[in-house]
């Protein structure tokens, strides 16, 4: 009788140990939604065949140019929320799109694909971190004021300060592109 009382624990172990192994799934051969979501993307990142002329005929301008058709160009209509533009302006900048970088600021001023490139071109892309702003209004005009912080990999000094967005206020007679958020203005360009 002792015998089969100490079987019992012993079988009891098994018996526990042979369900958990039943219990173990086999990883699946077809990549979760996620995944595949991931990969699909990372493939049109590297895609070729850009959608959007992009700078660059080397293997980074190729790189870069899936990154640079993700842009979200409907930021440039966007008159709510001037991160978006933000956003789309930083996005530019790291890619190297300087073209389109330009296009998120003001006519007012005068910014080019050249002064950009000259200001934030380079062996590597700079990083851009930007804070979270604050926004008034004042005579028919709304502005967004938020931190920049400009590092570069290639050496050069980082840059703070801030950047400025205005847009106009609904104002009767305003053009489309006054009335979008734009770039007027940022502590950290050196020209």
């Amino acid at each position: 009788m002792r015998t089969s009382f100490l079987l019992a624990p012993v079988l009891s172990v098994s018996a526990l140990a042979l369900l958990l192994a039943g219990c173990t799934k086999e990883p699946s051969a077809e990549p979760s939604g996620a995944a595949s979501m991931e990969a699909s993307e990372a493939a049109a990142a590297t895609d070729d065949t850009p959608s959007h002329d992009t700078p660059g005929d080397d293997a980074t301008g190729a790189a870069t140019a899936g990154v640079a058709a993700k842009l979200d160009f409907d930021a440039l209509s966007e008159r709510r929320d001037p991160e978006r533009l933000l956003r789309f302006y930083t996005n530019a900048l790291r890619v190297g799109d300087w073209a389109d970088a330009a296009r998120a600021w003001s006519l007012d001023a005068q910014m080019t694909p050249e002064k950009l490139a000259k200001e934030f071109g380079g062996d590597a892309g700079p990083k851009i971190a930007v804070g979270k702003g604050d926004v008034e209004g004042a005579a028919g005009s709304l502005y967004y004021e938020a931190p920049l912080v400009i590092d570069f990999a290639d050496g050069r000094p980082s840059r703070r300060g801030t950047i400025v967005l205005r847009r106009v206020n609904d104002v009767p007679g305003a053009s489309e592109e006054q009335l979008n958020w734009r770039i007027e203005r940022t502590s950290t360009l050196t020209q």
